[in-house]
């Protein structure tokens, strides 16, 4: 109920002041780019203030682009804590815990304490709050054994044991942690949120143990000082919580008037459009790196071909007596082994997009099922039929039967294929014909993978169970996708998996 005041407090999200990302960059050197991505950092930071969280995501993906262009492994760390924080902030504690993983890899990495220790506090909050509070746990341990001189530590050390006791259902270690928290932020004139959060989980505490006069005693305390401070996130929470308390004890007006404060409140703060926007923009940020990562990999393993095409007909040309032969073989067993390890890198790179589970998307295509084709749907229904589309082809696999077409999915979300083939294009910038070959071709992939029944399958049989009638069709489609032949993936994912045996 109140895991968004904790998040935005715990995490301890802190607003630079006087800093703009306005202006161009102030200088090519390596110090002015990372002056540079300062900048957009602290601007991506005063639009999260502002609940302005396209701005906010799109301040902190460019930082992102120069940081990893650049190498600024520090800076690049700091925005992934930023974009957790994005999400934790609208209960998406799964993407908030995977950016900070990421902050908190790179880290370890450059053996920075005070930013390890910030990634490892905030997961300990994301990971209690989404259910897993045994990962909790163990970033607290290791936040414990990560020692730091500052009052921001001991506060974390005693809000993330009461995190932990609360969630092992020991109330009484759990609230005298949280009053330690809160005499030591008041102790410590630890502005910001600190002796609010406290306050908070007390009143989680008491209100969960019957106690509701302590809840209520706590929530007036933290109503007070949002109204104060103008925090209208703390204000929205305890003003729910409120809410809650007074319609469990037959206070109805009370309950009212709090309920009818915090929902409007809530319109206003909580856009649901303005997250979408943030998500996508990550969504496409991810999509392109991912795509130039995979042509970065194709350009190596043609440049390799052409050098093999290249050194074997010198080789040949120059063949003569078994000495010639015999150097001839090493190089081309020398090119192998990089054509392999280019296979292999490929082969990787897919593996990692398979887990992800990101469906790419591209301008948008002009053909014969798009072109002088006008709007014919409004954003939100746009949007129905994306989701409705979604649901069917990654909850199904009704895309692996061969007479699986444009028609027949339409007719599963029960709209035509008319509106569905314009959501594909506007959504996906692609049209259905394309966006279905890249599902069968993932589907084919995992099955390739994955071994199981599939594991004795020839190409054929493979290329058939996903819903292609011509093997070579298959093959071609497969290729353009992956950047293999679906035989050469297929060896590979055999080696790996009798490596794995």
């Amino acid at each position: 109920m109140l895991k968004r005041i904790i998040i935005l407090t715990v995490a301890f999200f802190a607003i630079s002041g006087g800093m703009s990302a306005a202006g161009d960059v102030v200088g090519t050197s390596s110090d002015g780019l990372k002056a540079y991505v300062d900048k957009l950092h602290s601007a991506g930071e005063q639009s999260y203030a502002k609940r302005q969280l396209a701005d906010a995501m799109d301040h902190y993906l460019e930082g992102l682009r120069i940081s990893e262009k650049n190498g600024f492994r520090l800076e690049e760390c700091r925005i992934y804590i930023g974009i957790g924080n994005l999400y934790s902030s609208q209960a998406d504690y799964e993407m908030g815990i995977r950016f900070y993983r990421r902050a908190l890899s790179i880290a370890r990495e450059e053996h920075d304490r005070a930013l390890e220790n910030k990634a490892l506090n905030n997961l300990v909050g994301a990971s209690c709050f989404a259910g897993r509070p045994a990962e909790g746990k163990r970033y607290f341990n290791e936040l414990c054994a990560n020692p730091e001189r500052t009052t921001e530590y001991r506060y974390n050390l005693y809000m993330g044991k009461g995190l932990i006791a609360s969630n092992e259902k020991r109330p009484a270690e759990a609230v005298s942690s949280y009053l330690r928290a809160m005499a030591y932020a008041r102790t410590h004139s630890l502005t910001g949120g600190y002796e609010e959060a406290a306050r908070s989980c007390l009143a989680q505490i008491y209100h969960d143990t019957g106690r509701k006069d302590s809840a209520l005693w706590y929530l007036k305390l933290n109503e007070e000082s949002a109204r104060r401070t103008g925090q209208n996130d703390l204000l929205v929470e305890t003003l729910k919580h409120q809410a809650e308390i007074y319609s469990t004890t037959g206070q109805r007006e009370k309950a009212l008037g709090c309920r009818e404060e915090y929902i409007e409140l809530s319109d206003s703060l909580y856009n649901k459009e303005e997250f979408n926007k943030m998500r996508n923009s990550q969504i496409n940020y991810e999509a392109q790196k991912n795509e130039n990562e995979i042509n970065s990999l194709l350009q190596n393993k043609q440049h390799n071909e052409s050098l093999i095409a290249l050194q074997q007909a010198w080789m040949i040309s120059l063949a003569v007596g078994t000495f010639v032969f015999a150097v001839l073989l090493f190089i081309v067993s020398r090119q192998k082994r990089q054509l392999r390890q280019a296979y292999n890198e490929l082969f990787d790179r897919n593996q990692t997009l398979l887990a992800e589970n990101a469906p790419s998307k591209t301008k948008p295509v002009t053909d014969e099922e798009t072109r002088d084709a006008e709007s014919i749907l409004s954003e939100t229904q746009r949007k129905n039929i994306l989701s409705d589309i979604r649901r069917v082809m990654e909850e199904t696999t009704e895309f692996c039967n061969s007479d699986f077409n444009i028609e027949k999915l339409a007719g599963m979300i029960g709209s035509n294929s008319r509106y569905v083939s314009e959501a594909i294009n506007a959504g996906y910038g692609k049209n259905f014909r394309t966006f279905l070959n890249e599902y069968r071709i993932r589907e084919a992939m995992k099955r390739l993978s994955e071994g199981g029944i599939y594991a004795s399958y020839t190409i054929k049989a493979v290329a058939e169970s996903v819903g292609y009638k011509s093997q070579a069709n298959f093959i071609t489609v497969f290729t353009k996708v992956a950047g293999m032949k679906p035989s050469i993936y297929q060896k590979i994912s055999q080696e790996r998996r009798n490596v794995i045996k």
